[in-house]
């Protein structure tokens, strides 16, 4: 993953993932770990994909009536 394998060091590698559960695990566990670094923040988002004013509104009334009523 930190640099491009040769022709033998991949095959070598390829070869050891099948024979190896818990290295193949590690593999897709860091794979994982990589697309989920790799996903945008909130600010990085979209501006339409927030919620609408509406829905807005909506949270902000709900969360004032169950504070209030407690």
């Amino acid at each position: 993953m930190d640099r491009r394998l040769g022709v033998v060091e991949y095959l070598e590698l390829k070869l050891h993932l099948l024979v190896c559960a818990w290295c193949a695990r590690y593999l897709k566990q860091i794979k994982l770990i990589g697309c989920a670094l790799a996903l945008p923040t909130p600010a990085e988002q979209e501006p339409g994909s927030s919620l609408s004013r509406e829905a807005r509104h909506r949270i902000a009334k709900a969360l004032k009536a169950n504070f209030i009523s407690e």
